[in-house]
C-alpha cells in the first residue's frame, strides 16, 4: 500500500528555502497545481509542527516527517522533499532540540485512520541507514523512486 503513495511527481529535489517555512512554500506551491492539497496546507503544517514537531533522530542522521489533518489534503501521496541547504526541525522525541535534516517526507494523507500506518512504515524504512544514504546522494527522481520501491514496504 506504501509504495503507491511514491511516485516521481511527488520527489523535490534541491528545493530552495532558508528554513523549513520556506522550502514548504516552494513544495506547497507545486503541490498545490498538481492537485495534492487544500488551501490552508501550509499554514496548517507550520501550526502543527509548532505544537508537534516531526523531526526524526537516528544515529547517524536525522530526518522529518511533517504532516497535518486529513482535511487539507485531496490526493494521497509522500512527498521526498530534499531541500538545497539542511533545514532544522524540533525532534520529535522531547521537543527539546534542533535537528539537522537533508530529506524530509510530507505525508499527504486524506484518512486520519490512515496517518499512524504509513508513519510507522516510513519510519521504519528510514531507520536503515543504507536506504537513507542511497536516497541522500542521489539527485535523480527516477532513481531515487527505484531504491523507494525496491526497498521492502
Amino acid at each position: 500500500m506504501l509504495e503507491e503513495l511514491f511516485s516521481e511527481e511527488s520527489i523535490y529535489l534541491e528545493v530552495e528555502g532558508s528554513d523549513f517555512s520556506e522550502v514548504l512554500e516552494n513544495v506547497a506551491k507545486e503541490l498545490d497545481v498538481k492537485g495534492y492539497i487544500n488551501e490552508g496546507y501550509v499554514e496548517s503544517v507550520l501550526e502543527r509542527e509548532k505544537v508537534f514537531p516531526t523531526g526524526l533522530e537516528f544515529p547517524k542522521y536525522c530526518i522529518a516527517i511533517p504532516h497535518t489533518d486529513s482535511k487539507f489534503i485531496k490526493k494521497d501521496a509522500i512527498a521526498v522533499v530534499k531541500p538545497k541547504n539542511k533545514v532544522f526541525f524540533r525532534d520529535m522525541a522531547t521537543n527539546y532540540k534542533d535537528l539537522e535534516v537533508s530529506v524530509f517526507l510530507l505525508l499527504l494523507i486524506s484518512k486520519n485512520e490512515n496517518q499512524v500506518k504509513v508513519l510507522s512504515s516510513v519510519i521504519r524504512n528510514f531507520a536503515d541507514e543504507d536506504f537513507y544514504n542511497n536516497i541522500l546522494q542521489s539527485n535523480d527522481k527516477k532513481q531515487i523512486l527505484n531504491i523507494i520501491k525496491n526497498k521492502e514496504i
